[in-house]
C-alpha cells in the first residue's frame, strides 16, 4: 500500500510538470531584441528602409518611422565633448564663470530627474514587452521606444558625468585666479545695495498683483485674471534673474574676503547659501554651492581653519534653524497654533507639578513626625488633597502655556456629560477608577494582589479601562478598574515583600506541648529553607491554639521575604514536610481522628470483638489497652471511648 501511494505521487508530480511546462510555453512572452536595443546608425537605417516598404502606413508605421529616425540621430550624438574651462583674467570673467557654474548645477538637477524618469519608463516598457507574444504587431514599436529611452539615458549619464567633472575643476580655477584678481569692494557693495532695492520693489509688485488677481477672481473676470497671472510670471522671472545677479555679487564679495583671509568669509558663505534657497531649484543649487565654498575655503585657509570656521557658522545656523523649527506651529487645536516649544513647555510644567506635589507629600509626612497632634486620617486627607490640587493646578497652567482656551475644556466636559447620560457610565467609571489607581498607587504594576479565594496574581498592566492580572498558572485575567475601587482588594506586596505564613498541625494527647514548640521552632530556624525572615518584631514562633477532639492543635508562625510569598502552597508544603519530619524523628505521634460509637440495641446474638483504648483520666501518663469479648446476651448499651 505504501509503494502504491508513492507511485501515485510520482505520477501526479510528472503530470504537474508536463502541464506546467505546456502552460509556460503557451504564456511565454517576448524577449528584448538586442539588435534593435543596442543597434548603431547603420542598423537603424536598414530598419527604416524595411519599414518604409510598407504599403499601408497607419499610425503604428508612422510612429515606428519617427522612432527609427530619432534613434539614427541619437546614435550619431553618442560622443560627449570635454568641457574646457579657462582661468578668469578679470572680475567680469570671474563672475561669468560663477554664473556658468550655476547653470551647470541647474542642468545637473534636470538631468538627474530625467535619468530617474527614463529608468522608470524602461522598467515599465520591459514589463509590457515581456507580456506580449512574439508575433504581436505592437512589439516592434515598444522595442524601438525602449531603445530610444535607453540611448537617451546613456546620453543623459554622459552629460551628467561631464558636468560633474567640470564642476569639480571650478574651485581650483577660482582659487588660482584669486592671486591676480583685483576686486573693487566699494563697487561690489553698491551693486548689492541696488539689487536689494530692486528685489524689494519687485516682490512688492508681485504681492500687489496677487491681491489684484484674487479680487478679479472673486468678480469672475477670468480675462483680467489671466493677464495678472502673466504679469506675475514675468515679474517672477525677473526676480529670479536679479537673484542670480545677487548671488554673483555676493560671490565676488566672498572671494575678496577669502583672498585677504578675513574671518567674515564664513558668514558671507552662509549668506550665499541663504540666497540660493530662494532661487529656482534651490535645494540642488545650495548643495553644489556648499561644496564649492567648502573646497575653496580648504584650498586657501587650510583644513583646520576651515573646519573651525564652518563649525562655528554651522552651529549658529543650526541654532537659528532649531529655534525657528521649534517655534513653528505644526498642528492647530481649535484656533490655537501649537509648536514643539509649547509642547515641551507643557510637558515641563506637568513634570514640575508632579515633582512639587511629591515634595509636598514628603514634607507633610515629615511634619507629622514633629507634630503629634495630627491624626493619621487628618494627615492623609491634607496630603492627598494638597497633592491633587497641585496636580490639577499644574495641568490647567500647562494648558494656558499651550495657548488652549479653557472654555473648550468646558465644551468637552459638557459633551462628556451628555455621553455619560447616553450609556457611558461604566466606561467613564472605569476611566476615573483607572486615574485614581494611577494617582493613588495603592495598586502598582508588579504588585501581587488577591481579589477572592480563587483569583490572585501579579499586576502586569494598568490601563485606562482595566488592569491585567497574571495568575501563578500563567492565566491573564482582565479586571475592570471599577471592581478594584468598589470591592476589597488584598495587596500582598504593597509596601514590602514580607508575609507571615500560618502553618497548622496537631499532635497526640499526652505529648509535652512545650517540647513540641521548642522542637518545631528549632527545626525551622536550622532548616535550609530560603527566604525565612527574622527581626526584632518578626520572629518565628509556635503556639498552641486548641485542645481538639483528637489532638493538641498548634500553629507555626513564620515570616517569609522575597518571591516565595507569591507561591503560598509551595511554601506551606515545605514547612509541613519539615514539621512532619521533625515529629517523626522525635517519636511524637500525629493522631488519627477519634469518634464515640453508641449502639442502642441488638436483636440478634452477634459475637463482637472490641479493642478499646481507655483514656478516662487526663492525669494518666501511659496508655492502657483492654480487650473485651461478648458472646451472648441482651446488650442495651455498648460504649467505646
Amino acid at each position: 500500500m505504501k509503494d502504491f501511494s508513492i507511485r501515485i505521487s510520482a505520477y501526479l508530480f510528472i503530470l504537474f510538470c508536463i502541464i506546467g511546462g505546456f502552460g509556460a510555453g503557451l504564456c511565454e512572452g517576448a524577449d528584448l531584441n538586442a539588435t534593435i536595443v543596442n543597434g548603431d546608425a547603420e542598423v537603424y537605417k536598414r530598419l527604416l528602409s524595411q519599414i518604409s516598404l510598407a504599403k499601408k502606413k497607419d499610425e503604428r508605421i508612422i510612429m515606428q518611422e519617427m522612432l527609427v529616425k530619432k534613434l539614427i540621430d541619437l546614435s550619431g550624438n553618442t560622443t560627449q565633448r570635454e568641457i574646457v574651462i579657462n582661468v578668469p583674467a578679470n572680475p567680469d570673467q570671474y563672475g561669468r564663470l560663477f554664473l556658468q557654474y550655476l547653470d551647470w548645477s541647474s542642468e545637473r538637477s534636470a538631468l538627474s530627474q530625467n535619468i530617474q524618469e527614463a529608468g522608470e519608463r524602461l522598467k515599465v516598457l520591459k514589463r509590457q514587452i515581456a507580456l506580449l507574444p512574439k508575433d504581436d504587431k505592437d512589439l516592434l514599436s515598444l522595442e524601438l521606444q525602449y531603445a530610444f529611452y535607453k540611448k537617451g539615458l546613456k546620453i543623459y549619464r554622459k552629460r551628467a558625468k561631464a558636468l560633474y567633472e567640470a564642476m569639480q575643476k571650478v574651485p581650483e580655477i577660482f582659487v588660482k585666479a584669486l592671486k591676480t584678481m583685483d576686486f573693487a569692494r566699494e563697487n561690489i557693495a553698491s551693486h548689492q545695495k541696488s539689487l536689494d532695492e530692486d528685489l524689494e520693489k519687485i516682490e512688492l509688485s508681485i504681492y500687489k498683483l496677487k491681491i489684484e488677481r484674487d479680487r478679479l477672481s472673486l468678480l469672475g473676470r477670468q480675462g483680467a485674471v489671466d493677464k495678472s497671472e502673466a504679469a506675475i510670471s514675468a515679474l517672477e522671472e525677473k526676480r529670479q534673474g536679479l537673484l542670480r545677479q545677487k548671488l554673483e555679487w555676493a560671490f565676488l564679495d566672498y572671494s575678496h574676503l577669502l583672498k585677504i583671509k578675513d574671518k567674515k568669509v564664513f558668514a558671507k558663505g552662509q549668506a550665499i547659501l541663504d540666497i540660493a534657497k530662494s532661487v529656482k531649484d534651490g535645494a540642488s543649487l545650495e548643495q553644489d554651492l556648499s561644496a564649492l565654498l567648502a573646497r575653496m575655503d580648504s584650498l586657501v585657509l587650510g583644513k583646520a581653519r576651515t573646519i573651525h570656521g564652518l563649525t562655528l557658522e554651522e552651529f549658529k545656523d543650526l541654532a537659528n534653524h532649531f529655534w525657528k523649527s521649534i517655534n513653528t506651529s505644526f498642528v492647530t487645536i481649535g484656533q490655537t497654533p501649537v509648536s514643539i516649544l509649547k509642547i515641551v513647555v507643557f510637558c515641563l510644567v506637568i513634570i514640575a507639578g508632579f515633582l512639587v506635589g511629591r515634595f509636598y507629600k514628603v514634607n507633610i509626612k515629615q511634619l507629622s513626625l514633629k507634630n503629634r497632634s495630627l491624626t493619621p486620617s487628618t494627615l492623609t486627607l491634607i496630603s492627598n488633597l494638597g497633592y491633587y490640587i497641585i496636580i490639577i493646578s499644574s495641568f490647567f497652567l500647562a494648558l494656558n502655556v499651550l495657548g488652549i482656551d479653557l472654555s473648550s475644556i468646558a465644551l468637552v466636559a459638557g459633551a462628556l456629560s451628555v455621553g455619560i447620560g447616553f450609556g457611558l457610565q461604566n466606561m467613564v467609571s472605569n476611566f476615573v477608577s483607572g486615574v485614581i489607581l494611577l494617582f493613588e498607587r495603592s495598586i502598582k504594576i508588579g504588585d501581587f494582589i488577591e481579589l477572592d479565594s480563587s483569583l490572585r496574581g501579579r499586576v502586569r498592566d494598568i490601563r485606562m479601562r482595566s488592569i491585567t492580572i497574571t495568575t501563578n498558572s500563567n492565566i491573564d485575567v482582565i479586571v475592570p478598574n471599577q471592581d478594584l475601587i468598589q470591592n476589597r482588594v488584598i495587596n500582598w506586596t504593597m509596601n514590602d515583600d514580607i508575609r507571615r505564613f500560618e502553618i497548622p498541625f496537631g499532635v497526640a494527647y499526652g505529648t509535652d506541648p512545650q517540647r513540641v514548640m521548642e522542637l518545631v521552632t528549632e527545626a525551622v530556624e536550622n532548616s535550609e529553607i530560603s527566604h525565612i525572615y527574622s527581626s526584632y518584631r518578626r520572629k518565628t514562633r509556635v503556639i498552641m491554639t486548641d485542645m481538639g477532639d483528637s489532638s493538641l492543635d498548634f500553629m507555626l508562625f513564620v515570616w517569609i521575604k522575597g518571591a516565595d510569598i507569591l507561591r503560598p502552597r509551595t511554601t506551606a508544603s515545605r514547612f509541613l514536610v519539615l514539621i512532619y519530619d521533625t515529629l517523626e524523628k522525635n517519636d511524637i505521634e500525629i493522631p488519627f481522628p477519634q469518634r464515640d460509637l453508641h449502639i442502642r440495641s441488638l436483636e440478634t446474638d452477634i459475637p463482637v470483638s472490641l479493642k478499646m483504648q481507655d483514656r478516662c483520666s487526663n492525669d494518666m501518663a501511659d496508655s492502657q489497652e483492654a480487650e473485651q469479648t461478648i458472646n451472648k446476651g441482651d446488650i442495651s448499651r455498648l460504649e467505646k471511648g
